[in-house]
């Protein structure tokens, strides 16, 4: 069938379940904008021009997908593509001309008159999965979880992006298309995202069903528990107000204790402590945030490779509230290699620099914008050329977490936790590591051009080296010596934290010592680093390749150092010094027993079979469902001013 611009639209807005919508309010709506629908979220007008002849396969996936949430009166389609062409099955072409996006539409009161009740509606989630050549079997494990806990209501949305390989997204869609409609499933593929993950998510933002109150990010590999529906809406009826609900990340890897133990320690420990419990950031999967709060602060930003942190901080700073909740829900899988597991750490290390890096150049909203983060506080007029805001609630009935005014020590705390969290990962002894290299040249080029120095007084600054190497190893023993893996405990009830594991742990976890201290360092002059995505398939290896590639992607920087400071300082030497002989010696001891702990986590195995953790359900073959593949763009754009922290 075709359908025109004024029934499209008609469709669109009355399946939005808002009643105080009619007919007539439809046609002035579309009237007030020839060129197609336009819809306000936030600061940033979002526009779609639909083409007079777009023909539809299936007219109920249309009345799905293509809604305008009016209640919120924010558009349900949050981006376009620069002029280039996206195919849901129909051809919808979507403009971004700066002149036509400053249109905007008028929309009566009556339109919004059941706005202020948006607070009494359910709970309904969308669970996201944004996918990039995963295994499909996995990702079809993960959805199954999904389906075995979600509500009637809840939808589940797979953004499979960022890729070309049709072997690896086809089956997925096929399983999608498949399920009942019921099921509320639904697929898209995208060859080229923007704004890696970050644009992949304002997609997600711009394709879900805005009856949806909350977004959970779910990592492709994260099959859900089946307690994990009825803690979500427990959390959300403890916390009401807050914008972002944290659980924890856990691994069902039975084979590889001390990695599961060393990334962990961050949920066990780190995160675990109230300071940081009631200002936690995001994690990514498995994060529970506000649809509305999102939406307000522009999307995701993709300002930083850690986008999900990123949006924690930017919450935080425009008055909304967050809480981790120390509940494991769901079980993911770790990196397959431990080049991947290097991979991953140095995403994460350069992300979060990237954040505190532009940490004191994000604005706060100011408090009428925060007003307006509120569900019921906004109820907008728009005419043809002009925007004006009219706050219906008043300052004094807006929770005081979602409009604050905190005193200096409450902003000391923040600015305590965020540095506490964007750190965790990150050390500072990559100014001991540049210093210790640059003795150790002259020191070599002192010895090989018999210089008149007095070589003594060369190695006087290793002692500052090795002083700044020993707090770095007792402040992270200690931190590992006190963490109690509450979590271990909570999932299994006969597991027991001992001296040995910890130990263990704090090894394995010095094996990252270098990219700690000196992968962030590129941030400082301004250097971008494109997100790489964890790879969760396994090529076909054997025992003799996985021990070349593992020696491979150890880091082996600080025991290179350390070999030659302790030939350097060895008896052998005329630079003998007995107290450096023995640290330059303790930190290679270290380093190889680190080593050899992560080698016995990443030994060669079987290939992996992916199972369900929860109940499976059984595909049911109905009419084609929504499995929409996008067939070219080079660049969705998603909300404006993406690439800032400020959006």
């Amino acid at each position: 069938m075709t359908i025109g611009r004024e029934v499209y639209a008609e469709k669109s807005l009355l399946s939005s379940s808002s009643p105080a919508i009619n007919n007539q309010a439809l046609r002035q709506h579309i009237s007030s904008n020839d060129d197609g629908l336009i819809g306000l979220s936030g600061t940033s007008l979002l526009k779609i021009n639909v083409s007079e002849n777009s023909v539809l396969k299936d007219s109920k996936d249309q009345n799905d997908h293509f809604r305008e949430d009016v209640n919120n009166n924010i558009s349900h389609r949050a981006f376009n593509t620069n002029d280039n062409s996206i195919t849901f099955y129909q051809s919808v072409t979507v403009d971004n001309d700066s002149d036509s996006i400053k249109k905007t539409i008028k929309i009566k009161n009556a339109v919004l008159e059941n706005a202020s009740s948006s607070m009494a509606t359910p709970v309904r989630l969308s669970f996201q999965l944004m996918t990039h050549a995963e295994p499909a079997e996995m990702v079809i494990a993960t959805i199954k979880s999904l389906l075995a806990i979600k509500a009637t209501d809840d939808e589940i949305l797979i953004v499979d992006n960022n890729h070309t390989e049709i072997a690896l997204y086809e089956p997925l869609a096929k399983f999608c298309a498949e399920l009942n409609e019921r099921l509320n499933v639904h697929f898209y593929h995208i060859d080229a995202v923007a704004g890696f993950k970050a644009g992949a998510l304002n997609l997600a933002l711009g394709l879900m069903d805005p009856r949806c109150t909350y977004v959970v990010v779910v990592d492709s590999d994260y099959q859900a528990l089946p307690q994990a529906r009825r803690s979500i809406a427990a959390a959300i009826a403890n916390y009401p107000n807050h914008a972002l609900l944290q659980f924890p990340q856990f691994y069902r890897d039975a084979d590889r204790v001390d990695v599961h133990s060393e990334l962990n320690h961050y949920f066990n420990h780190h995160l675990y402590r109230p300071f940081n419990r009631q200002r936690a950031l995001s994690t990514g999967t498995y994060a529970v945030i506000r649809r509305t709060a999102l939406l307000r602060l522009g999307g995701w930003s993709g300002a930083s490779i850690t986008e999900d942190a990123q949006m924690g901080v930017l919450m935080h700073r425009h008055g909304l509230c967050s809480q981790f909740i120390p509940q494991v829900i769901a079980t993911g899988i770790l990196p397959n290699t431990l080049s991947d597991l290097m991979s991953q750490r140095r995403r994460w290390i350069y992300g979060n620099m990237q954040v505190l890096n532009s940490y004191f150049s994000i604005r706060p909203l100011s408090s009428q914008l925060a007003v307006a983060i509120n569900d019921d506080a906004i109820n907008t007029d728009v005419t043809n050329n002009n925007e004006v805001s009219k706050l219906t609630t008043p300052l004094n009935k807006i929770p005081l977490n979602l409009l604050q005014s905190d005193g200096i020590g409450e902003r000391l705390a923040y600015m305590r936790a965020h540095l506490s969290q964007l750190s965790a990962w990150i050390n500072l002894t990559g100014i001991f590591i540049l210093l210790h290299v640059c003795i150790l040249l002259i020191i070599t080029g002192a010895l090989l051009t018999d210089a008149s120095i007095n070589l003594s007084t060369l190695i006087m600054p290793l002692y500052v080296v090795y002083t700044g190497y020993a707090l770095f190893l007792i402040r992270r023993l200690w931190a590992y010596w006190h963490d109690r893996e509450p979590l271990n405990q909570q999932v299994n009830s006969n597991y027991t934290p001992s001296v040995n594991k910890r130990l263990r742990a704090w090894a394995l976890h010095l094996n990252f010592w270098e990219l700690g201290a000196l992968s962030w360092l590129p941030v400082l002059w301004g250097r971008d680093k494109p997100f790489i995505c964890t790879p969760k398939q396994e090529d076909s290896r054997t025992r003799r390749t996985v021990w070349a590639a593992n020696i491979v992607a150890l880091p082996k920087l600080l025991l290179m150092l350390n070999i030659i400071t302790a030939v350097v300082v060895s008896p052998l030497s005329p630079l003998y010094s007995p107290a450096l002989f023995i640290c330059a010696i303790t930190v290679c001891l270290l380093k190889l027993w680190a080593a050899k702990v992560i080698f016995a986590n990443y030994a060669y195995t079987e290939p992996k079979v992916y199972t369900i953790a929860a109940q499976s359900i059984t595909p049911i073959n109905t009419t084609q469902n929504s499995a929409f593949i996008i067939t070219k763009t080079s660049d969705i754009t998603k909300f404006e001013d993406k690439k800032t922290v400020n959006s």
